[in-house]
């Protein structure tokens, strides 16, 4: 690029003054990703040197009349168009209009497939990108919804995400995303000079892309760095007698069948053995919960099982992670996020063996660790470099993964001083290598490469 943005930007720039970076998590199309843009990865303060401004309005657009939604998409389209350039200014419209149409021609050059580019722009949303700064660094996450308009990067976890909305997280068991149109579309949006870095705090993920894009364009501009949270005051010692809380939770959106991909099954089955062996544990689920067997709903209304199904304020969030002692979370998949705020607060972590698990968990010593999801459903190929998920076993619960975890709890319980230790070294592993200044220092590391 020749005068790109970032580099008038980086003019208008008083000297002392933190650069900003603009956060697009707000976008509206990000709703079709969980609002993934909202979550608490992403609510920190920006590190030295930089600061975030949250750009997008996510109210929804006003509907179009009921005829135009009869007449087809031709006019759904014109109706749009026509609805954004009221709310967000003529000008504006025009402009995005404009570079709307470069990128299906990039695209075009990059694919060879004039359909399959359009429908591969069409899926980073119009309304979002009229949204969208054209100066400065943009920040996204999860989902490259961009079609270039300023310089941006990226955080992921996973490759998958980077093909949404045509490849889905836990249905990739037998993908072979490189015969897909969305790969060489996703190729070339990665390796476009607008694509400025990509930032993962999965060590698996930073390996795997350069396999699977075979491009060193794209190695080049991946960084990576483990996850950070902050150390609450408040967090279990261990100590004292009384019950014993076991603690599950659900996503932090409370998707309700994301009760199934954390395994509760597996925690009410395993439950249900505990409580018959020890009377004096409890488990809270701080989950919505799906339609559920009678058998499970029987092992809640008969066991001590205490139901949060709404949302908890951070600090409530705090106060609940301090008073439990195991935390339990044998998901199809790395957590990262409520795994390390449970460490964080001392507790006792089970989790699975299932994928990226063990780049934060030290069998043994900063957790447990039970077999049964590694290869059923999630697992790393190296030889593609990609991320293979299956979540359909997820839908019951596994005889094997009971197993560990009425095991581990059983070790948890009749051990305290085990129980203790394993809280105290997951604690300190945050303080001492997933914290919030480690990680701000791999963002300020992506945003200082994105700006050279």
């Amino acid at each position: 690029m020749s005068a790109t943005a970032i580099d008038r930007a980086r003019e208008a720039e008083a000297p002392g003054e933190p650069v900003c970076v603009e956060f697009l998590g707000g976008l509206p199309v990000f709703a079709r990703f969980g609002n993934c843009g909202s979550h608490p990865l992403f609510a920190h303060d920006a590190p030295p040197g930089y600061t975030f401004a949250h750009t997008g309005k996510a109210e929804p657009p006003p509907a179009p009349p009921r005829v135009l939604r009869a007449i087809g998409a031709l006019f759904l389209s014109f109706w749009m168009i026509v609805a954004t350039a009221r709310r967000f200014g003529l000008s504006r419209t025009v402009r995005t209009l404009a570079r709307f149409a470069r990128f299906v021609r990039e695209q075009w050059r990059a694919t060879g497939s004039l359909r399959a580019s359009v429908r591969f722009a069409h899926s980073r949303n119009f309304e979002s990108q009229v949204q969208a700064p054209r100066d400065g660094l943009a920040f996204l996450t999860s989902v490259p919804y961009t079609v270039g308009q300023a310089p941006w990067v990226i955080e992921i976890e996973d490759p998958t995400t980077l093909f949404f909305p045509f490849v889905e997280n836990g249905r990739t068991s037998h993908l072979d995303v490189r015969a897909l149109p969305c790969f060489d579309q996703v190729k070339a949006l990665l390796e476009a000079d607008h694509c400025r870095g990509i930032v993962t705090h999965m060590r698996g993920t930073a390996e795997l892309l350069p396999v699977l894009f075979q491009s060193e364009r794209i190695a080049r501009k991946v960084t990576f760095g483990p996850l950070g949270v902050p150390l609450p005051a408040r967090f279990q010692s261990h100590e004292g007698d009384g019950p014993i809380d076991l603690l599950f939770t659900n996503s932090w959106h409370q998707g309700a069948n994301n009760f199934f991909l954390r395994g509760g099954l597996d925690v009410l089955e395993a439950f249900d053995v505990l409580r018959r062996r020890f009377p004096n544990v409890r488990l809270t689920l701080r989950s919505a919960l799906p339609e559920l067997s009678e058998r499970h709903s029987r092992i809640i209304r008969d066991g001590w099982v205490r139901v949060i199904p709404e949302f908890v304020s951070a600090e409530s969030m705090r106060d609940l992670l301090a008073e439990s002692h195991v935390y339990l979370l044998p998901a199809a998949r790395i957590h990262v996020v409520s795994l390390l705020q449970a460490m964080a607060s001392g507790l006792a972590v089970v989790a699975s063996d299932g994928w990226g698990f063990d780049e934060y968990v030290e069998h043994g010593r900063t957790g447990l660790l039970v077999p049964g999801r590694d290869g059923r459903t999630s697992w790393s190929d190296r030889a593609s470099g990609m991320l293979h998920e299956d979540y359909s076993p997820m839908c019951e619960a596994d005889p094997r993964v009971v197993k560990g975890i009425v095991e581990s709890v059983t070790l948890l319980v009749e051990q305290r001083d085990v129980r203790a230790r394993i809280g105290s070294a997951a604690r300190e592993s945050v303080r001492e290598h997933f914290n919030l200044s480690q990680w701000n220092a791999t963002l300020a590391r992506a945003f200082d490469r994105a700006r050279t």
